[in-house]
């Protein structure tokens, strides 16, 4: 009898490791208690068809964008690059160009090596030609969670905003929201 309970538990164990990958539908995520993709694509939605008609309708000067610090200060991880990556990208298949720094040193590396002659002029790099940021893209997710009742509520607000750098100005700003309301899970030993 022990040896089937032992071997029953192994098959188990060994069923239970053994699951199956199903994708899903990001946009059709119907939220957690936990930020996934739901806010996510929510928050990306809002924010590319308010900054891409600010910068189309009043912006008037060409933009170049670079992402600086989009900051987490709720009380949950939250991936903040996964949201800004996905927002430079559905800009940048709108046309908004953004400025890399990531890749300065490499750059003004091959610069220098096309200036030095070794290279044909043709394909070398000129100097001269790298763009600098007009404008940050920035901002933070905060939150506020709370107890009502056997609920957990929590609200959480995703704020971007455009800073010009000559002037130090905001000049566009827009925020999503979120109050989600979830069962207080209560665990006791």
């Amino acid at each position: 009898m022990k040896k089937f309970a032992a071997l029953a538990f192994v098959v188990f164990v060994v069923a239970s490791c053994g699951g199956r990958t199903q994708y899903l539908d990001a946009t059709k995520d119907e939220g957690s208690r936990e930020w996934g993709p739901r806010e996510v694509k929510t928050t990306v939605a809002k924010m590319v068809g308010s900054l891409y008609s600010f910068l189309k309708d009043e912006y008037k000067k060409p933009a170049y964008l670079q992402v600086k610090k989009f900051r987490n200060r709720t009380s949950e991880h939250i991936d903040t690059p996964m949201i800004t990556n996905e927002i430079a990208t559905n800009l940048i298949k709108k046309r908004i160009k953004f400025i890399d720094d990531t890749m300065t040193k490499d750059t003004l590396e091959e610069i220098e090596k096309g200036m030095s002659g070794m290279y044909d002029a043709d394909t070398a790099v000129p100097a001269g030609m790298l763009k600098q940021p007009n404008l940050w893209l920035t901002g933070d997710i905060r939150d506020n969670v709370r107890r009502v009742g056997s609920k957990q509520v929590q609200y959480l607000v995703v704020t971007l905003k455009l800073v010009e750098l000559a002037t130090r100005m905001t000049v566009w700003q827009d925020q999503q929201e979120f109050l989600k309301s979830s069962s207080a899970t209560r665990v006791s030993f």
